[in-house]
């Protein structure tokens, strides 16, 4: 794995957090941090030398690699990944700079700072992009520099009118190493169309209203691996159940509607989606809320549990832009520690993802419950012959 980031401001070791099980092909950084890191310090060195604290905000910087590179700003690194806060400040720490120097805000807190330089790497959800642009127009001022990239593809047309229809005139760079930067500032004298940053729909078995804010996965409809999951649950009635990588909440809403006496622990490294499965419990089981807990976590490595019954999940198997097994691994792994013996872990993926594989090594065995031309049910049991 290439570790050593070299850039426009000096050299800097990175690492994918967590640094387990990533592929040795895989790096923290890419051609975009290169790219407004050089822009940056080729044309606002000034800026750059007087910025008061704070006043410098990097939004969407998976593994900290524009944190690190402008930790002496004191930045505020904004994102709604609690892993990539993890991995800014496992980085920042291993270079010998002062994670303490930076303030971490997630995606849903409100702004309160007036910043005078922003960086973004563009998402590639347009929706989250929307969402943070109006988030910036409240926080900055008609001389504030903002300065997004992505790699060629991701800035489209309708990314450029996003820009100058939220925030005013905005202009693209030439490509670099397959690139581009959009440059702009805030009109105060532009109204944008106001923002809508909660999507709402609803499902009939069971029946269900379900809220989603921008950044959460499958906003926009039911996806057909929670579907086929929700229609091969275990019978549950007191027990307590995680719906891990919870993204809406809709498995563990779908357990409260089956067992309306069981406690559900949400979990995911979303704050949005942590903050949509709050209001999808609020908005359906009022009377259930008390029994629930919301945790934003990477897997369960930060969540205190410990004789749960049943643990749910849909793993990723990805990690931003990259295709990987790990976190799949770690939800395996985590689940096995907070399982009472006896307990459950039941997981639904493609087919044709090695879990079954996964399950046997950390569990000793698995069990096919359904299989569709898509999906495969997983289940397997914490026990005593089973390997820690």
């Amino acid at each position: 794995m290439n570790t050593e980031f070299t850039h426009a401001r000096g050299t800097h070791t990175l690492v994918r957090y967590p640094a387990e099980h990533q592929h040795k092909s895989l790096q923290a950084w890419d051609a975009v941090d290169e790219y407004i890191i050089s822009y940056v310090q080729a044309n606002y060195t000034d800026l750059l030398d007087n910025i008061t604290p704070q006043r410098m905000a990097i939004l969407n910087d998976d593994f900290g690699a524009l944190t690190c590179a402008f930790q002496a700003c004191r930045p505020v690194h904004i994102s709604d990944s609690f892993v990539a806060q993890l991995g800014a400040r496992h980085n920042l720490q291993q270079n010998d700079l002062d994670s303490a120097s930076i303030e971490f805000i997630a995606s849903t807190d409100k702004l309160s700072q007036t910043f005078d330089i922003v960086l973004m790497q563009l998402p590639k959800n347009l929706a989250l992009l929307t969402y943070q642009l109006h988030q910036l127009r409240d926080c900055t001022h008609p001389d504030t520099i903002i300065i997004a990239g992505g790699k060629v593809p991701v800035v489209t047309k309708n990314v450029q009118q996003l820009f100058n229809t939220i925030l005013g005139d905005c202009h693209t760079s030439l490509a670099a190493k397959k690139s581009r930067l959009v440059i702009g500032s805030v009109n105060n004298a532009l109204t944008p169309p106001p923002l809508t940053p909660w999507n709402t729909w609803e499902i009939t078995k069971p029946v269900l209203q379900l809220s989603h804010l921008p950044n959460v996965f499958s906003r926009l409809h039911l996806d057909i691996g929670a579907r086929f999951l929700m229609q091969h649950l275990p019978l549950i009635e007191g027990e307590h159940v995680v719906d891990l990588g919870c993204g809406n909440g809709v498995i563990g809403c779908t357990v409260l509607a089956d067992a309306p006496n069981a406690k559900v622990t949400f979990v995911d490294e979303s704050y949005m989606a942590i903050e949509s499965a709050k209001r999808n419990v609020q908005d359906n089981f009022p009377e259930q809320y008390a029994q629930c807990d919301f945790v934003v976590a990477n897997c369960l490595s930060q969540v205190d549990l410990e004789h749960v019954d049943l643990v749910l999940c849909n793993p990723p198997f990805h990690q931003q832009n990259a295709v990987t097994d790990h976190i799949a691994w770690q939800m395996f792994k985590d689940a096995k520690q907070v399982l009472r013996h006896g307990g459950e872990l039941r997981i639904i993926g493609n087919r044709h993802l090695p879990y079954g594989n996964m399950l046997k090594k950390r569990y000793g065995g698995f069990t096919v419950i359904a299989t569709n031309a898509k999906f495969s049910i997983l289940s397997t049991y914490k026990s005593d012959a089973s390997r820690r």
